[in-house]
């Protein structure tokens, strides 16, 4: 697995590579990578440059961009990535568990707190859950948790995924909703669309705005429905 630590305190990343050596000295079962950065800047770039992450730890209140902003770029491009903020307030807890963040610790953190966060973000990456899809062009292996939205559209369902493709299949919306509905991230939004509710970047009366930038209309008689599964969304995730 990949790890990314992000801080803009030295002193900070030097207690974060401690704790996490004394986690994998602990879990000799597993193999990690770990990158180490001083700035939010240098992540995103790193990032931007197609490099992926299994688990981030960020801080959250960084020179020039929250850590949960880093976050929501980090997401759109590894949505199976899991995210544990470390930080000296409890300000942003609420934003961090909309996000479906793992863990919220609280500067100091104890060996016990940080373990617990790590096991986790481990668990997440080992129960990712793949489907099989048959498209117009051939048969995908994709994991739920790729699926930002997907759309009805002349007889045709557009899968939209976090990667940016787009895939095509000649099915009807109701019967792929029976199909992944097992899966409470998503919900099924008037007669065309349903989203994954871990991509909600912002959500309106009218309107689900996802991390990709799409924005998903919702029916005004489905307005207090949609509002209300995001919330108990937000809260099991908060529960975890």
């Amino acid at each position: 697995m990949r790890i990314a630590v992000c801080d803009d305190m030295p002193s900070e990343v030097e207690k974060i590579s401690a704790a996490l050596s004394a986690y994998i000295k602990a879990h000799p079962e597993l193999c990690f990578d770990i990158d180490e950065y001083g700035t939010a800047m240098d992540i995103l770039n790193a990032v931007e440059k197609g490099i992926g992450y299994d688990i981030a730890l960020l801080d959250i209140c960084m020179p020039g961009i929250l850590g949960t902003d880093v976050a929501g770029e980090m997401l759109s491009q590894s949505p199976d990535m899991g995210v544990i903020f470390l930080t000296a307030s409890d300000e942003y807890a609420v934003e961090a568990f909309a996000m479906n963040a793992i863990h919220y610790l609280l500067k100091p953190f104890s060996q016990e707190q940080f373990d617990e966060a790590m096991d986790r973000a481990v668990r997440k990456m080992v129960d990712c859950d793949f489907i099989s899809l048959s498209c117009v062009d051939g048969v995908y292996r994709v994991r739920a948790s790729e699926i930002v939205f997907i759309e009805s559209q002349n007889h045709y369902l557009l899968l939209n995924l976090s990667c940016g493709e787009v895939l095509r299949m000649r099915k009807k919306i109701i019967q792929m909703f029976e199909e992944i509905k097992k899966y409470p991230e998503f919900i099924r939004i008037g007669a065309s669309y349903i989203a994954n509710l871990s991509f909600v970047r912002k959500i309106s009366v009218n309107t689900l705005e996802m991390y990709n930038g799409a924005k998903i209309p919702i029916p005004r008689r489905s307005s207090g429905k949609v509002q209300k599964a995001y919330m108990d969304f937000c809260r099991r995730e908060a529960m975890k």
